[in-house]
């Protein structure tokens, strides 16, 4: 059995990293997604979307990781929700998440394959601190939110570089993500994007994390105090994680263990 990631986004290819590569060692995983005998849906970006349609409509059967899960402030719950009701396997962080695609495919008569496997993201938590500076910083990570206007970026950066201000540190500004007016943000961006294990080493020593990632529900709170976290705006404001259990752990063995069912 093969498997094929459709990650296209640096937040997903970093949160699947151990996942993919355990796959990989254990022959599991294929770089063509014609030789594919599942193709693995991750997450919720417009990116995967694309790509996920296409194979479906070739009857490529679809595996959706991550189903279930809300944010706002996006069109992200489209393509999500979507790519979920293309999959004959829905792979779910929580209880929460799996009742949300219960109800999902009740809704259009599919009959759904839900599996509870805890979040991935936390089986590797590995820092480097190899571009950790000296001196203390607030860390930016800002992504502008995919529903708003040109207008309300800038809105909602003046807010952003109110709150640096107030905290009176030197700033380290990660590059967002390429979503609409991130033209807007770039001028602030002093990091490029950065591997997985350098970005959660600037996490980890930052004294403040100003951000509307959803990593300020996934693994901020593993890495520093909630009060360090300063979240801006409405996107991913309502992250499933905000609320659901994030204690279960080794998602990577109990994805693995379903997988090798098919």
């Amino acid at each position: 059995m093969k498997v094929f990631f459709a990650s296209f986004s640096r937040a997903s290819n970093g949160a699947v990293e151990h996942l993919n590569k355990e796959m990989f060692e254990r022959g599991m995983t294929t770089y063509k997604p014609q030789n594919a005998d599942y193709i693995l849906a991750i997450g919720d970006r417009v990116e995967t979307f694309d790509f996920v349609l296409e194979w479906f409509k070739k009857n490529k059967p679809i595996i959706h990781l991550w189903s279930g899960e809300i944010s706002q402030g996006t069109h992200d719950e489209v393509y999500r929700h979507s790519m979920t009701l293309m999959s004959c396997l829905q792979l779910c962080t929580n209880e929460h998440a799996a009742a949300r695609v219960m109800d999902l495919c009740r809704a259009v008569d599919k009959e759904h394959n839900i599996h509870v496997v805890g979040n991935v993201m936390l089986d590797d938590l590995t820092i480097s601190e190899r571009v950790v500076p000296i001196y203390p910083y607030t860390l930016v990570l800002y992504n502008p939110p995919t529903t708003y206007t040109k207008d309300k970026v800038k809105a909602e950066l003046d807010i952003v570089m109110q709150q640096v201000r107030e905290l009176g540190r030197k700033v380290i500004w990660i590059e967002p993500n390429g979503d609409l007016f991130s033209d807007v943000v770039t001028p602030f961006v002093t990091h490029n994007n950065l591997p997985r294990n350098q970005f959660l080493g600037l996490i980890k020593r930052c004294d403040y994390f100003i951000t509307n990632s959803s990593c300020q529900y996934y693994e901020a709170p593993f890495l520093i105090n909630k009060k360090q976290i300063k979240s801006i705006g409405v996107r991913n404001i309502e992250r499933e994680s905000k609320y659901a259990d994030m204690t279960q752990t080794n998602a990577t063995e109990n994805i693995i263990k379903v997988l090798e069912q098919l």
